[in-house]
């Protein structure tokens, strides 16, 4: 189905608000952001500016292109006045629930139209976000990734009554701006993505934890072999090309009777917690994160996600 939306609201202008609006933005949208921090939203447009600077250094947008999608770009401390007129309203406001269910009532009686009204959770249940809805039809996820604008896959998760209009048209216009949408038909805790994540982290956190190998050496067999791969194949393209189902079973037969299926947090992790060792924000973790070793991350990351999209 052909999207009809064109203009969108973006409330919570915090690190994932921003990089939604800023490539809706650059993809022809109107844009506006609502923030109850004034502060904050005197910074939209020079943040997004300074991301769109760096995005034409490394040439996947031109330099003609920055000042039109600035202008898309408007913010409103009023949440009337900046959802009133939007096709589409996608928050990114605090992961609490009763904050979103109280949020989202309150779009459902300034929004009188068909507007869509999303969240972009991680967590939270798209069903239980429309309760006490009356139009729960046009209620749905759209889960991103950090940084929005880098990664191209967005999770739309229905809700039991959550039309298949409503999802078409936010299938029809992720497509359209050049998002790689799926759609997870099944509501479900972390939906695709965080759950395959948490089962990967959840083995590497068993090996570390045995001492089968070092937290960084674990890092460096993801970096270094598989993890290549999965940059451009999943794991059913990579098992029926390089193995087969045979295969498969015959490995598992070995190694699944030897790997995690615990569904409690390891003490390892338990323990660096109550340490106060929980990673870049406290300084340490596996790794210590000085200044020099964050910048260096975070180009290295950088370069590499802005490779994918050239």
């Amino acid at each position: 189905m052909e999207s009809k939306i064109s203009t969108i609201t973006i409330i919570g202008s915090g690190r994932m608000g921003l990089g939604i609006g800023q490539e809706i933005a650059v993809a022809g949208h109107n844009v506006v952001f609502h923030d109850i921090d004034l502060h904050i939203l005197q910074k939209v447009k020079s943040m997004i500016e300074d991301n769109l600077l760096r995005l034409a250094e490394w040439g996947v947008m031109k330099s003609e292109e920055i000042q039109p999608a600035l202008d898309r770009i408007s913010t409103d401390s009023r949440l009337s006045h900046s959802a009133e007129a939007a096709d589409l309203v996608i928050e990114a406001v605090v992961e609490n629930l009763e904050v979103k269910i109280k949020l989202f009532r309150v779009l459902e009686q300034i929004c009188q139209g068909p507007t869509i009204l999303a969240s972009n959770t991680s967590t939270l249940m798209p069903t239980k976000l429309a309760e006490g809805s009356d139009r729960p039809g046009r209620v749905l996820v759209m889960h991103y990734f950090y940084p929005a604008y880098l990664m191209p896959l967005v999770e739309i998760v229905r809700g039991e009554q959550t039309s298949d209009q409503t999802v078409d048209s936010v299938y029809g216009f992720l497509s359209k701006m050049g998002k790689k949408p799926v759609i997870c038909k099944k509501e479900a805790p972390g939906f695709v993505a965080n759950r395959l994540q948490i089962a990967f982290e959840r083995e590497a956190f068993h090996m570390v934890q045995r001492g089968i190998a070092t937290a960084q050496d674990v890092d460096k067999v993801v970096k270094y072999s598989f993890g290549r791969r999965m940059g451009v194949a999943g794991p059913f393209e990579i098992l029926e090309h390089n193995e087969g189902y045979d295969m498969t079973v015959a490995c598992e037969k070995y190694m699944l009777p030897d790997m995690d299926s615990s569904n409690e947090p390891y003490h390892l992790i338990l323990e660096m917690v109550k340490k106060g060792k929980i990673g870049m924000r406290s300084e340490e973790g596996f790794y210590r994160w000085t200044p020099d070793f964050i910048e260096q991350w975070e180009k290295r990351m950088e370069k590499n996600l802005i490779g994918y999209l050239k």
